[in-house]
């Protein structure tokens, strides 16, 4: 049953004294409410504001009250709940189809908010991601839908937190909109060019570098680029680091967007017709792993004629054994929390690791 509140009510200071000192010994006060303010006290007791707020501090100096870092007065017990450090909060898709790489950045970010001490809150949001399978293209809701979710977050959990770390998937365009609310907002995986935020994204340039350096020693004749879909950040930036290193040895590389089925027998398809040695490069491992088994299936010769390198590189690729050229994601969840507790705000960039495998 709810607690039932001592009515405040009397004459004179003693009287406000007496009745705070019996609050306290009673825990007659709900534990994680604030006190009356001096101005309701001074009234509810027929004194001034002033003799009011010397009752509470004077109460506060001898531990029968708390006063908070806002000036509001609790019972002394409220500070144990109240006075532990603001909580991290993390706000990403619902996760489906991606939970190898979603686990491995809350791994990170979970070990860095336990070693600092904090909470974290974990805001899933279905409105940002959905897919019907891992190679589909994934649909987000309205513009919007998402400011709402981004406004109804604010309003719940705003006064509980310090740092946001944010999902890729949040449009900057919306984002934009929140510059004077969101306070050490951390965007992963992703650059951003939003002033007001910081992001621990991918080092897409030196995943560029070993791929065409692997081709390159590999005797790869062609270089082709797989997308999952189009309009996913991460893999956009590095198609554009991909074509930029491709394009001297290589030339203008192709790219295929394997958003469908037809698109993944459109591949294999033109794969047959290719008599040159290729390197596919998959800028998102669930792609990587379509394509390979779609290889394998058509009997392919995988990797002495057409090689398979993704630039992800989670469990989902290593556990295949492919080659990757790819980023710890359990670092970037770590740096991205630490980012977002501590600061200072700043775009950090993780170097990829070249991972060997039997696919490349």
């Amino acid at each position: 049953m709810p607690q039932v509140k001592p009515k405040m009510q009397g004459n004179g200071v003693t009287a406000l004294r007496e009745s705070l000192i019996e609050i306290s010994r009673a825990n007659r006060w709900p534990l994680l409410e604030a006190l009356p303010v001096t101005r309701f006290l001074g009234k509810s007791y027929g004194i001034s504001n002033v003799s009011a707020f010397r009752v509470l501090n004077e109460l506060s100096d001898s531990g029968q009250l708390w006063r908070a870092a806002n000036g509001r007065y609790f019972l002394p017990a409220a500070r144990r709940l109240l006075e532990k450090p603001a909580m991290v909060a993390c706000l990403i898709r619902r996760l489906e189809h991606w939970t190898q790489v979603g686990r491995e950045i809350m791994l990170g970010v979970d070990e860095t908010c336990g070693e600092l001490e904090r909470a974290m809150l974990l805001v899933h949001d279905r409105v940002l991601f959905r897919q019907t399978h891992p190679t589909a293209q994934s649909l987000s809701g309205s513009d919007h839908e998402i400011r709402q979710s981004m406004e109804d977050f604010l309003l719940l959990h705003s006064e509980r937190i310090r740092g946001v770390v944010l999902d890729e998937l949040w449009p900057e365009r919306v984002l934009a909109r929140f510059k004077n609310r969101i306070h050490q907002g951390v965007v992963l995986y992703r650059s951003t060019n939003l002033p007001f935020l910081g992001c621990v994204s991918a080092d897409v340039q030196s995943a560029a570098r070993m791929v065409i350096n692997h081709a390159a020693q590999n005797q790869f004749a062609k270089l082709s680029i797989l997308l999952p879909f189009r309009g996913y950040a991460p893999s956009e930036e590095m198609l554009d680091a991909l074509q930029d290193a491709a394009n001297g040895p290589f030339g203008k590389a192709p790219v295929f967007t394997l958003d469908s089925s037809s698109a993944l027998d459109g591949l294999i398809a033109e794969l047959r017709k290719e008599r040159r040695k290729i390197l596919l490069v998959a800028t998102e491992d669930n792609a990587a792993v379509a394509v390979l088994d779609a290889l394998r299936q058509a009997g392919m010769d995988v990797p002495r004629r057409i090689g398979l390198v993704t630039t992800m590189g989670s469990r989902i690729a290593l556990d295949r054994s492919m080659t990757s050229a790819g980023f710890d994601f359990r670092m970037m969840g770590s740096e991205a929390a630490r980012m977002a507790i501590n600061g200072p705000l700043q775009h950090l960039k993780l170097l990829a690791t070249f991972s060997p495998g039997s696919t490349a």
